[in-house]
């Protein structure tokens, strides 16, 4: 491994036990309410806003991940999942067996929109709680979900709704691929067929209707029949994106057996040969399907994915070949520990400007989801590329 790996390695390792899990531990969980506050400021202060149901799924999985890495206690870990998952499902569950968007502080309601990409992820975090604490109770709340889904959200050519505030139905990618990830995780640790054929229902949308044939790309937004919405003959595709299906595309072929190396690794180098900058080291927002930029910002996340699909793809490919993966894995770690030079440590902006320059004043707690899945997955596989 080179040096600049390992440099990497220690320096992940660090800035998570020293600066991020010390701070969220304290800061980012509610003594008095319960749950995962939504943002902390540049104080290290915890925000007055409403919070999510995505955001307390996210922490659990963002606080049992540092646990595996010994970055924080397991005690204190379980323990914040535990009141976490607690909290999710007492103020966040509707009687359809869905779960609502958001609630104030105090607890009661605020969104009762009941959006796809918020089922994806309620479901998500309760695989986390059961992996740990494998109880009826957790599994039960899981099914309920699922059924919710196939019984009012179902779509005709496969697939599910997704709802807007005002209960517009609209048709997107990126909250399949969600729902994908919870369902690979229910399939690592139970045996149900319940989340196998949801897990195949879910590769089959993306195989067949999400990913365009004539481009190879993954588009985001379709109609009621999953045909891609097109301005002037062009869709819109997130780099970020297609690392993370390329990423969940491996943890399903782990499970599964099936057969998705060449679609994983077309996804992978068309979202690193177009949707990047070599000079700046970054992975951009949005892409037309033409390889155009729609946008030379670059948010935090899409080099999280980056770095985990790199590294991740690159362990199945030939030693010549692994130096490309290793060296996109590299320059997004290197381009996201920009991100955490804020004024507290433990803190990370959102965004940089294509004139790569950062502005904020506060960090999202679900930002951490993503961080740490690249860490971990760094962490763990950067040593097998060289």
């Amino acid at each position: 491994m080179s040096t600049q790996s390992n440099l990497f390695i220690e320096k992940s390792k660090k800035w998570l036990t020293q600066d991020v899990y010390p701070l969220w531990s304290e800061k980012g969980i509610d003594k008095k309410q319960g749950g995962f506050v939504e943002s902390l400021t540049f104080s290290g202060e915890p925000m007055d806003v409403p919070r999510r149901a995505m955001v307390q799924a996210r922490q659990i999985y963002s606080f049992l991940t540092g646990a595996k890495l010994g970055c924080i206690s397991k005690d204190k870990a379980y323990a914040a999942v535990t009141q976490g998952t607690k909290y999710m499902v007492e103020k966040f569950s509707a009687p359809s067996g869905a779960f609502i968007y958001s609630i104030n502080p105090d607890g009661t309601p605020k969104s009762k929109n009941p959006d796809l990409y918020t089922q994806a992820f309620a479901l998500f975090g309760l695989a986390q709680n059961y992996a740990v604490n494998p109880n009826k109770e957790t599994k039960d709340r899981a099914k309920a979900l699922v059924q919710y889904l196939q019984r009012e959200r179902k779509v005709k050519g496969g697939g599910y709704t997704e709802l807007d505030e005002k209960g517009n139905v609209s048709y997107k990618s990126n909250p399949h691929m969600h729902l994908f990830e919870s369902a690979i995780a229910w399939m690592a640790i139970d045996a149900d067929q319940e989340w196998k054929d949801l897990g195949q229902e879910l590769v089959t949308l993306a195989l067949t209707k999400f990913i365009d044939k004539s481009t190879g790309v993954l588009g985001e937004y379709f109609d009621e029949n999953w045909n891609h919405l097109r301005e002037n003959g062009k869709f819109i595709y997130e780099p970020g994106h297609q690392y993370e299906w390329a990423w969940l595309m491996f943890l399903y072929q782990d499970l599964t057996g099936q057969d998705l190396k060449s679609v994983r690794h077309q996804l992978f180098s068309l979202a690193d040969k177009y949707g990047t900058s070599p000079s700046r080291k970054v992975a951009f927002d949005e892409m037309w399907s033409d390889f155009t930029p729609k946008t030379q910002s670059s948010r935090f996340w899409p080099q999280c994915e980056r770095i985990k699909a790199a590294v991740r793809l690159g362990t199945e490919v030939s030693k010549e070949q692994q130096l490309l993966y290793a060296k996109a894995a590299d320059d997004a770690l290197e381009t996201l520990f920009k991100f955490f030079e804020t004024p507290m440590q433990g803190l990370w902006y959102d965004m940089l400007s294509e004139k790569d320059e950062f502005n904020g004043n506060s960090s999202k707690s679900s930002s951490l989801y993503h961080i740490v899945n690249a860490m971990e997955e760094y962490i763990n596989l950067r040593g097998k590329l060289d």
